[in-house]
């Protein structure tokens, strides 16, 4: 049995089979699957896999290659999604200077990322 910690299922990679794909997996031995969004809209597409796929969860946040446009108001939809129950973690978030280059990109990222461990906190879900 396995469990798969991080696949974007609702990539543009598997829209030509994305349902028989999910569909294999039990038999192919993955038991279950935790799916992170990286925005708002990946994490709503998570979530909406998650409710058709017993076996998949979804993980709701930003992560920092993504936040370009995002507000911290952003999190109160962030909130939202994470209250329903296939929701197990705040999730891709993260640091990644690799991504966010300028000082004032950075010290964004810095406060978005604290604000989303905050969250979780506060949802008491893992990040």
């Amino acid at each position: 049995m396995y469990f798969d910690t991080h696949a974007h299922y609702y990539d543009d990679a598997f829209d030509p089979d994305r349902d028989a794909l999910l569909a294999s997996l039990p038999a192919r031995g993955l038991a279950l699957v935790v799916c992170p969004g990286c925005d708002l809209a990946s994490s709503a597409a998570s979530v909406a896999l998650a409710e058709r796929y017993g076996f998949l969860y979804a993980a709701v946040g930003f992560h920092p290659e993504n936040l370009e446009g995002a507000a911290l108001a952003d999190l109160d939809q962030i909130r939202t999604m994470a209250a329903h129950p296939r929701v197990r973690a705040i999730g891709e978030i993260g640091l990644d200077y690799y991504w966010v280059k300028t000082p004032e990109a950075r010290a964004f990222s810095r406060d978005f990322f604290d604000a989303q461990l905050s969250l979780a906190e506060e949802l008491d879900l893992p990040a």
